[in-house]
């Protein structure tokens, strides 16, 4: 049978009402979802742009201040020499003495660079086996480094950690600090001083990341109007930061959104800190699993020395130098310090009249006196008070 062929006619096919609405609302819900997107979108750049406006003020966090916070107090001795470090060979008797001491308050920012030299003073013997005097970190420091350039080293020392005025410094990068009075600066002086600060600086870049031994840290300056007199510092750093040693970013005065305090003029520069007593303790650890020896001694006179199995010995002995070899030149300048519990969340220092605060492992670290000729270790009531009462007017004009 033949069925005939039809063709089927176009028609508009009608869906039902529901399929309509069901369409309709997904169009709306689109819409919907569209316009809560983008509103959810603007009212976060909203929040941002009012946060950023509320926040627009570095806000730090503040020093908890009071005097029954304070942990413990030091009082340590700087070996000042006029004439600055003294980095030089000596002959006594059959011995050849290398002398690397009077460092002043830069003997941490320079002992690596010291080093360097005194040991270059120890390649111009026949020396195989080294003495070094004095456990401090200029001590350690040209230990280590005599040990690095093959040497065979043992230490003699009155005193090790934390029993060492090294352990009572600031420990903060310093390379001017009561190292030579201006008028003393010669040229050889200052080529010297060139070398030490390069070597040392760029030794302690290279201990970044071990354990915050060496770390970096912002530094707040709060210019009120008390600035500190008497150390020379900025006369001396006009004649020996060339260049060729000027390492960190220039202080910046802070504007007055980036300006953490109520004070008109505060500036701000990056820094570098050492967190003492992990940095003497893996010093002296390394120093011995390198093989090194340490042995106790006190020395009071030159024979005493002379008294030593080395034919080369290195002089790392800071003030005691002035009784041992008789260097009339030396001087205390003794600096009191004043630590209060820790706060792992400070991560800046600041200073005001000649008064800072350094947080450290060990406890916030009040200090900024120098008092020359000072031979007293104990610790004055009326610097604690002084530190404590800057300090807590500083957080006053903290930002909160």
């Amino acid at each position: 049978m033949n069925y005939p062929i039809t063709t089927p006619k176009t028609t508009n096919i009608s869906y039902p009402m529901s399929h309509q609405r069901r369409d309709f609302i997904r169009k709306i819900t689109v819409a919907a979802i569209g316009s809560s997107v983008l509103g959810t979108i603007v009212s976060a750049q909203a929040a941002i742009t009012k946060d950023f406006a509320i926040h627009s003020k570095a806000r730090l966090p503040k020093v908890k201040v009071s005097a029954d916070r304070v942990i413990k107090e030091t009082v340590g001795l700087r070996p000042f020499r006029q004439s600055g470090p003294r980095v030089e060979t000596q002959e006594l008797g059959k011995k050849t003495i290398v002398h690397n001491y009077g460092h002043g308050g830069s003997g941490w920012s320079l002992s690596w660079g010291t080093a360097m030299i005194a040991t270059e003073l120890v390649q111009q013997t026949n020396a195989r086996q080294v003495g070094v005097m004095g456990c401090g970190v200029v001590g350690l420091a040209t230990a280590r480094t005599l040990q690095q350039n093959g040497y065979e080293v043992t230490i003699y020392t009155k005193d090790s950690y934390p029993n060492i005025t090294s352990a009572m410094a600031t420990g903060t990068w310093s390379p001017t600090s009561r190292l030579v009075h201006p008028s003393k600066v010669t040229p050889e002086f200052a080529a010297m001083y060139q070398r030490a600060c390069t070597h040392s600086y760029r030794t302690f870049q290279r201990l970044l990341g071990l354990n915050q031994v060496v770390d970096w840290m912002d530094n707040y300056r709060v210019h009120s109007g008390e600035e500190r007199r008497g150390d020379y510092s900025d006369e001396l750093r006009s004649k020996l930061n060339t260049p060729a040693v000027d390492f960190y970013p220039k202080a910046e005065i802070l504007s007055k959104k980036e300006n953490p305090f109520t004070y008109p003029t505060v500036s701000r520069n990056p820094t570098t800190i050492f967190n003492i007593p992990a940095y003497l303790k893996m010093m002296r650890d390394d120093f011995l699993l390198a093989g090194g020896k340490i042995q106790n001694k006190t020395f009071s006179r030159p024979e005493d020395v002379d008294a030593l199995p080395e034919s080369c010995v290195v002089n790392c002995t800071g003030l005691g130098a002035q009784e041992i070899f008789g260097d009339e030149e030396l001087m205390p300048v003794s600096g009191q310090l004043c630590f209060l519990i820790p706060q792992p969340e400070l991560t800046y220092r600041a200073n005001m009249g000649g008064v800072y605060f350094i947080p450290r492992r060990d406890g916030i670290m009040l200090g900024g006196n120098g008092i020359d000729g000072n031979w007293d270790t104990n610790p004055d009531p009326l610097v604690k008070e002084k530190y404590l009462s800057t300090v807590e007017e500083m957080m006053k004009h903290l930002r909160s």
